[in-house]
């Protein structure tokens, strides 16, 4: 029996053992085996297996040894159907021949057979080269069969089982704690992130991280990932590890990115990274059933939200309460810390007005100065930003600026605010805006009844109230009160004033008047045209000394400021609570005040 045959059958008795125990060992495991067994038959120092990795494109070192990793180069690409045995060596070895046996499986590239010893030309000349991978692909092509379907079986079944479990689940923080759990049972020595959206919300244990897009390499990974909804895989040299980035993909959308990290550089074969594409396809689907139920949850919610603001609304409030309603209703679905309403109104001085059921930071003096600006910036286009800078004491970063828009015209803000960064979803600016669009009519239309009421009780010229709502409001005073103070004025020689200047002028001077009026008196106080030439304001809860005070200023304010001048007459009356009084005898007794006035000179003040 020559050399070769003693070899065959040596070779087969070897190999048939290994694959007695075909089930104890993993495939790498097997290789080295295979490896040692084959150096010790040739007596060869070194041997070696090469695996090929379809997705790296590169063949990669198997062995056990040091020795083989100091002579061998531990990844191989080529980049061409040509080899040489210099393409593995980092050197050449004294005295030694190196013989390169390539091996096959279903006639596609499997990896090499490496020897290294003092006599490998016989190798080649006597047919031993041959026997070997003859021999060794019949093998390798068992194990790697037999890993296939052990490994497809295992992989079924944890799927299976994965599936069961996060399927019927509605709940996405379960969900992701199911899917560390089993990448902890698959691959214990491996750690992991969950690359998610910045509007997820979870458990603050799990290892998630908020997806980013930037230029460093790991990154721009994840973001591959994430974009094209295909696996990548990096080798990060510096830090000996390899990362896997699995998009976690749904049917309408990618809802993440699984990050999966080898404690060293490391070959994933192609089952292994299509059990893991297919494992993060079940994990995103899983949490696209879950998103879109509460997605789904939250939409009646809302919509229940707005059904029911919607008939609170509809209820006939006064602005006070709708604001106030519209407001409430923001805080507590958005969790905002500041709310503004910004009314812009056309009578006022200003351009806006900030409501007074504004929270408290639009009621400070910087408030003002940023509802200013965004008055200003916004127009028909809301406003939704997660990193807003309007400059850097502005300690506010989430805002939302929504405009009170109808029949195209915009008649204010309403303005959401937090400290966090990117704390309002889009989807809570879509509920705050629906919130905004239906209360915008009821805002309006109250505000139109409200200047059709004031209409009624104002006089149209000076927007004095008429003597009608002024006798009104004497009345409810009288009931309440324990005191107050009536004034009458009758401009001096306004006759002579529309006849030099014409009614126009006339009508100039009394608006003037009336400007003063408003200027020296109190929130609760009436002013009132009386009629004609005739004005007057109702003190409620004032002496008749300090009303006969106010008369005076007013009477020197308006011969001051007055274009053309003119002076006032004016007469006080005042009543007491216990002392027998009605409107009507309050009325005469300023009356008689003012005509003794008049009577006294003119320009003057008198009291009765």
């Amino acid at each position: 029996m020559n050399r070769k045959e003693k070899l065959h059958n040596k070779l087969n008795s070897v190999y048939f053992d290994l694959l007695a125990n075909i089930g104890t060992y993993r495939y790498e495991q097997f290789l080295s085996l295979m490896a040692t067994e084959i150096k010790t038959l040739l007596h060869a120092p070194y041997t070696a297996f090469y695996l090929y990795d379809n997705w790296s494109k590169t063949y990669s070192l198997v062995t056990d040894s040091i020795a083989e990793e100091k002579l061998l180069h531990k990844n191989v690409k080529l980049e061409t159907d040509s080899y040489s045995e210099t393409d593995f060596l980092q050197g050449s070895p004294e005295g030694m021949e190196t013989c390169l046996i390539p091996l096959s499986l279903k006639h596609e590239s499997h990896g090499f057979l490496i020897i290294l010893n003092d006599n490998n030309k016989d190798l080649h000349s006597n047919g031993i080269a041959d026997l070997l991978k003859k021999e060794t692909e019949n093998v390798l092509g068992v194990i790697h069969q037999y890993h296939i379907n052990e490994t497809n079986d295992l992989n079924n079944r944890l799927l299976f089982a994965f599936a069961t479990k996060v399927f019927p689940s509605t709940n996405r923080t379960d969900i992701l704690k199911e899917i560390i759990n089993v990448l902890k049972n698959r691959y214990p020595e491996f750690s992991y992130n969950l690359l998610l959206s910045q509007d997820n919300e979870a458990d603050s244990s799990l290892p998630i991280q908020t997806i980013e897009y930037s230029d460093a390499v790991t990154k721009r990974m994840s973001t591959q990932a994430f974009l094209t909804g295909v696996v990548q895989i990096e080798d990060q040299v510096n830090e000996k590890q390899t990362c896997i980035y699995a998009p976690l993909s749904g049917k309408q959308a990618v809802y993440g990115v699984l990050k999966i990290i080898s404690p060293e550089l490391e070959v994933f074969s192609e089952q292994e990274i299509k059990f893991i594409e297919k494992f993060a396809e079940t994990a995103g689907k899983a949490i696209e059933n879950a998103t879109l139920y509460q997605h789904s949850e939250h939409h009646v919610s809302n919509l229940k939200l707005i059904n029911e603001t919607t008939q609170k609304l509809n209820s006939n409030l006064k602005l006070s309460e709708i604001t106030k309603l519209v407001r409430n209703q923001i805080l507590w679905s958005s969790h905002a810390s500041q709310v503004g309403i910004i009314y812009y109104n056309e009578e006022s001085n200003q351009k806006f007005d900030i409501l007074t059921e504004s929270t408290a930071y639009f009621n400070t003096k910087k408030g003002h100065s940023f509802v200013n600006h965004l008055s200003e910036s916004i127009n028909i286009e809301a406003l939704f930003s997660g990193d807003y800078r309007s400059n850097e004491s502005f300690p506010y970063r989430s805002v939302m600026a929504i405009p009170m828009s109808q029949s195209g015209t915009v008649h204010g803000l309403i303005v959401v605010m937090h400290e966090e960064s990117y704390f309002f979803s889009f989807e809570t600016f879509k509920l705050v805006q629906s919130l905004v669009q239906h209360s915008t009519l009821a805002f309006m239309n109250t505000i139109l009844k409200d200047k059709l009421e004031k209409a009624v009780i104002t006089d149209y010229l000076t927007k004095l109230y008429s003597r009608s709502y002024l006798e009104e409001k004497i009345n409810q005073h009288m009931e309440t009160d324990e005191n107050g103070v009536l004034i009458l004025f009758d401009i001096d020689d306004f006759k002579r004033i529309n006849d030099k200047y014409g009614h126009h002028v006339g009508d100039e001077v009394l608006k003037q008047i009336a400007s003063i009026m408003k200027q020296h008196i109190e929130s609760e106080d009436v002013p009132a045209r009386w009629g004609g030439e005739e004005l007057a304001i109702y003190l409620p809860a004032t002496t008749i000394q300090e009303g006969f005070q106010i008369a005076g200023v007013i009477s020197k304010q308006v011969e001051e400021n007055t274009k053309p001048t003119v002076t006032l007459s004016s007469g006080v009356s005042s009543w007491v609570n216990g002392v027998l009084d009605t409107v009507s005898d309050l009325f005469i007794r300023t009356d008689k005040a003012l005509y003794e006035a008049k009577g006294a000179g003119k320009n003057s003040v008198v009291q009765r």
